[in-house]
């Protein structure tokens, strides 16, 4: 990656981080060398320098301190030469290999004033060689030692993986003011200082101590938690990064979830404050995984790619070829939803029905006079209807009653003479027709 395009981001260029864990057994190694190749699978170019003397992010990359001169040469000469660095199988992922030097520089620490700057020194010498890199990261041993203080103070960001238990989160308000008092007066700008969780088991009390933590820390604890795995614990020091041997595994999920994550702290979220929506932090989390696996596993399937894995190659050629065999056999489909209809749906569909069988029974009524009548009359109600009404009015009003039963006697008297009326009647001008009109005087 070029420094034109680097200087498109929002962080330090190159950013360092330290990775420092409070004793030994949290996997502080083992989350800075599958942050740095999560790191590598994004496009970045990546430095990883090995700090603790046990030499085991250097075992983890298949380097030893024998084939470069390693930290021990860099801390001792305060510069980043080529020869110090290896390169790894991995693509722009390179590795500064620990050795035996370092306890012997850790055991000297009064040798000059400035033993806790020889790191900064260092990598202040980056601009130098001909590799641009993005991010540094620093594999420190499990103490507060030199090593760990040279790297402290050379770090943008320091990221602090603990185990979930009583004794660490003890220990942890004491361990950040040391850190603290140390960064003091620092020209080295320091961008934050995070929590990684790690869940040893899934009691109530592990969960309850998470919780605590996150209270407590707010922002400085990462989403991102790391599980415990039985089978790295019995391991006594990994051969090869988890993100290269098995991305299905929970754990090596929780370093994809950390590395996309990590990506995330230098930009800018879609609020106007520059954070982010919950559902755009997921949408946006979930690119980067997609991203990440994507990457790794090309590398894994391309035959000019030194991570090629002939078996995984075959794998997923096999699964090519049964998805499209069985898409082939498979019968198409003719119609689908891709949503299943709700209640409401259901209802306005058979609202719709409802109305186009109304309208096609009522259509012979509105052409037909004698139709619309009987229509009329229906809606008015069935005989028992009307004879149930009647006696109700009969109770409440005597005299209405019985001009209703003189009303119905007149109309059936004239209805013959009306319908005789009506039969002759012409355009050529009225027709006289009699009828029966009621005398006041008449009871009913």
């Amino acid at each position: 990656m070029t420094r034109t395009q680097r200087s498109e981001s929002t962080g330090p260029t190159p950013e360092i981080v330290a990775v420092f864990g409070q004793r030994a057994g949290v996997g502080a190694t083992t989350t800075a060398v599958n942050l740095a190749m999560g790191l590598a699978a994004a496009g970045r170019s990546v430095l990883l320098l090995d700090l603790d003397p046990e030499g085991g992010a250097g075992r983890a990359m298949g380097v030893a301190e024998r084939e470069r001169g390693g930290t021990g040469r860099l801390l001792r000469e305060r510069a980043v030469r080529r020869d110090m660095i290896a390169a790894t199988q991995i693509p722009q992922f390179y590795l500064a290999p620990a050795g035996p030097e370092l306890a012997a520089l850790d055991a000297n620490p009064d040798e000059d004033e400035d033993s806790l700057t020889r790191l900064y020194q260092a990598l202040a010498t980056l601009p130098a060689l001909s590799l641009d890199f993005d991010h540094v990261i620093l594999d420190c041993p499990p103490s507060l030692d030199v090593l760990t203080g040279n790297a402290l103070i050379a770090a943008h960001r320091i990221l602090l993986p603990l185990a979930a238990d009583v004794p660490t989160l003890d220990t942890l308000p004491a361990l950040l003011k040391q850190v603290n008092e140390l960064r003091a007066g620092c020209r080295q700008p320091l961008y934050g200082c995070y929590l990684l969780i790690g869940r040893r088991t899934a009691t109530v009390n592990s969960r309850d101590l998470i919780a605590q933590v996150r209270l407590e820390y707010g922002r400085m604890a990462l989403a991102a938690e790391i599980p415990f795995d039985s089978r790295l614990a019995k391991a006594e020091t990994p051969t090869q990064p988890l993100l290269m041997s098995a991305l299905t595994r929970e754990i090596s999920r929780a370093y994809l979830n950390l590395t996309a994550e990590w990506l995330m702290l230098g930009e800018r979220g879609d609020r106007p404050d520059g954070g982010w929506r919950p559902s755009a932090r997921a949408e946006r989390l979930e690119r980067h995984r997609a991203r990440l696996t994507r990457n790794i596993e090309h590398w894994r399937l391309d035959p000019l790619s030194k991570l090629y894995d002939p078996e995984q190659a075959m794998r997923h050629q096999d699964t090519e070829a049964l998805g499209v065999l069985f898409e082939a056999a498979a019968p198409r489909r003719r119609f689908s939803l891709d949503r299943r209809p709700g209640r409401a749906t259901w209802l306005t569909l058979a609202l719709i029905l409802l109305a186009g069988a109304l309208s096609v029974r009522l259509q012979p009524w509105r052409l037909d006079e004698q139709r619309r009548l009987d229509l009329a009359a229906r809606l008015l109600g069935p005989e028992r209807q009307w004879e149930a009404g009647s006696r109700l009015l009969a109770r409440a009003d005597e005299r209405a009653y019985r001009e209703l039963l003189l009303a119905a006697r007149l109309l059936e008297t004239n209805r013959a003479r009306l319908i005789a009326c009506a039969g002759r009647a012409t355009p050529s001008g009225p027709v006289e027709c009699p009828v029966v009109l009621p005398s006041m005087g008449v009871d009913p």
